[in-house]
C-alpha cells in the first residue's frame, strides 16, 4: 500500500514538472516575435538622354555628389533598391568590349571618363545597404525623330551588319542568331566584373512602329524560321524567348546570386503581339526571376486601370516573383488626368497593391522626380515607407537560410553578436507577445549602438536576403 502511494506520488511529480516544462516551452514558443513584411522599394534611375543622371552634367566630382544625393534622399525614405541604366542606347557606362562608352558621362560618345563610373555606383549603393540592380535596354541602339535626319554614327565596336533601321529606332536585328550571341555575352561581362545585385531588361523588344511601316524581316524569317515556325509572328517571339532564357542559364552559370529581372508593358496584349515579348511563358517556364509590369494608370475599375491591370498581373506571373512599377512622373503633371493632381491617388494605388498577397514590393519611375516633389509626392511616400524593411528572397530556388547570430550581449549602449559569415545583420526591438517587431536597423558590423531601452534580438540576412532564425533576445 505505502509503495502504491509511494508511486502515485512520483507520477504526480513527474506530471507536474512535465506540464512545468511544456508550459515554458508555451511561454517560449508565444514570447517568439513576429518579423515585419519584407519588401523591395526601388526606383529607377534613367541616364537615355541624362534623364535622371548626370542631367548633362560632365564633371566628374559633381556627379558623383548627384548620384549621391540620390542614395541619401533614399535611405532617408526608406528606399532599399535602385534599377540603374547603365546601357540605355547600346552604350556602356563601363568599360566594354562591345560598345563604347556612353556620350553621356563626358559629352562625346567613347571619351572614357576618369573615374570607373559602375564601381563607383555600385559600391555607393552597397555602402548604403541599397541593393543595385543594372538596367539594360537589350536591343535599341539609337533613335531619331523621323527618317529626314540621320541617326548618330554608328560605334565603332558594333558590326553594321547586325543592326536593321527604322523611321525612328536604330536596333540590333533580334532574328540573328549572332545578335542573340552578343546581348548575352554583353550581360556576361557585366555580372563577370561587377557585383551587380540584378540584371535588369526594360520593354523594349521589337520595336513598336509607326502605322505607315513593316517590321522587314522576311528575309530573316525565310533563312532562320520558315522550317520550325508556322507563321512569323511566333518566329519573332521565339526570337526574343531564346535571349531571355539564355540570359538566365549565363547568370545561374556565372552568378546564380544576381536576380534577374524584366519590367514588361502593362497591356500584355501589347507585349505578346506588338513586341513580340512573350511574358506570360518566361514566368510560366521560370525564365525570369521577377516582373515588374509598368501600371502607370489611374486606379479606377476600366481594363486600362491599375486595378485590373494590376489584378491581371498578380494573376499571370506563375513562377516570377512580382513587383508593382508606379509611374510617379505623372503626379502633377496637369495633361496626366485629375487623379494623378493628389497624392491621394498613390496611397490608393499601394494601398490596393497591399492587398495583393503575389506582390512583393514596388518600382518608381523616375528618381528625378522624387527630387522635384511636385504636389508633395514624398510627404505620401513617408507615410508609404514610413518604417525600414528587409528586401525579400527574391530567388529562384528554395532559399538556404544562414545561421543565427549568437552570443548576444551589450556593453554600456552597444549591442554585439558573433560573425556570421558572408551575411549582414538586422536588429529588432521586440514589441511583445504577437506584436510585430520594429526593425532597428541594419549593418555589416558585429555591433550596433541602441539609443533607447528594450528587448533585442539579432539575424543574419545573406547576400540573397535570406533570413537566419531570431537570435536569443536581451534587455538592454
Amino acid at each position: 500500500m505505502k509503495y502504491i502511494k509511494h508511486l502515485t506520488l512520483l507520477t504526480f511529480i513527474a506530471l507536474m514538472v512535465s506540464c512545468s516544462d511544456s508550459d515554458k516551452e508555451n511561454e517560449i514558443f508565444e514570447n517568439k516575435p513576429i518579423l515585419p513584411r519584407k519588401e523591395l522599394r526601388g526606383v529607377w534611375i534613367t541616364t537615355a538622354w541624362g534623364i535622371d543622371w548626370p542631367m548633362s552634367d560632365y564633371n566628374s566630382a559633381s556627379q558623383k555628389q548627384k548620384y549621391i544625393n540620390y542614395l541619401d534622399l533614399f535611405v532617408k525614405s526608406n528606399i532599399n533598391a535602385i534599377f540603374f541604366q547603365i546601357r540605355g542606347m547600346a552604350d556602356a557606362f563601363y568599360d566594354s568590349p562591345y560598345e563604347s562608352w556612353s556620350k553621356y558621362i563626358t559629352g562625346t560618345a567613347g571619351m572614357k571618363p576618369d573615374y570607373d563610373v559602375l564601381k563607383f555606383l555600385i559600391e555607393e549603393a552597397h555602402k548604403r545597404n541599397i541593393q543595385f540592380h543594372a538596367w539594360l535596354n537589350p536591343y535599341r541602339i539609337s533613335t531619331r525623330a523621323n527618317n529626314t535626319i540621320p541617326f548618330p554614327q554608328l560605334d565603332i565596336k558594333i558590326p553594321a551588319k547586325l543592326t536593321k533601321d527604322y523611321e525612328k529606332i536604330r536596333i540590333y536585328n533580334p532574328a540573328l542568331p549572332e545578335v542573340q550571341t552578343r546581348l548575352t555575352e554583353i550581360i556576361k561581362d557585366v555580372i563577370t566584373k561587377y557585383d551587380v545585385d540584378g540584371i535588369h531588361l526594360d520593354d523594349y523588344f521589337y520595336p513598336s512602329l509607326e502605322a505607315s511601316e513593316k517590321m522587314n524581316d522576311d528575309v530573316e524569317y525565310e533563312t532562320y524560321g520558315k522550317d520550325k515556325f508556322s507563321n512569323i509572328s511566333d518566329f519573332r517571339r521565339n526570337n526574343v524567348n531564346v535571349v531571355v532564357k539564355n540570359i538566365q542559364k549565363t547568370i545561374i552559370e556565372t552568378r546564380p546570386d544576381v536576380i534577374f529581372s524584366i519590367s514588361p508593358a502593362a497591356n500584355n496584349d501589347n507585349n505578346y503581339n506588338v513586341l513580340f515579348a512573350d511574358v506570360t511563358k518566361w514566368s510560366q517556364e521560370g525564365w525570369v526571376d521577377v516582373i515588374i509590369p509598368q501600371l502607370y494608370f489611374a486606379t479606377g475599375t476600366s481594363e486600362s486601370s491599375f486595378n485590373q491591370r494590376l489584378n491581371w498581373w498578380s494573376q499571370f506571373t506563375y513562377n516570377s516573383h512580382l513587383l508593382t512599377g508606379y509611374g510617379i512622373y505623372k503626379f502633377g503633371d496637369p495633361t496626366a488626368g485629375e487623379k494623378f493632381q493628389t497624392i491621394e491617388e498613390l496611397k490608393n494605388q499601394f494601398e490596393f497593391a497591399g492587398t495583393k498577397e503575389k506582390v512583393k514590393g514596388s518600382v518608381l519611375y523616375s528618381a528625378k522626380y522624387l527630387v522635384e516633389n511636385k504636389i508633395e509626392i514624398m510627404s505620401a511616400l513617408k507615410e508609404i515607407y514610413r518604417t525600414p524593411v528587409l528586401l525579400p528572397y527574391l530567388g529562384r530556388s528554395a532559399a538556404t537560410i544562414p545561421a543565427s547570430p549568437a552570443n548576444i550581449r551589450i556593453n554600456g549602449t552597444n549591442l554585439s553578436w558573433e560573425e556570421v559569415k558572408d551575411t549582414y545583420y538586422a536588429v529588432y526591438k521586440h514589441n511583445g507577445n504577437n506584436q510585430v517587431a520594429s526593425l532597428v536597423g541594419t549593418t555589416k558590423e558585429r555591433t550596433f549602438k541602441l539609443t533607447e531601452k528594450g528587448t533585442y534580438f539579432v539575424t543574419a540576412v545573406n547576400k540573397n536576403n535570406a533570413e537566419s532564425e531570431e537570435s536569443s533576445s536581451i534587455s538592454y
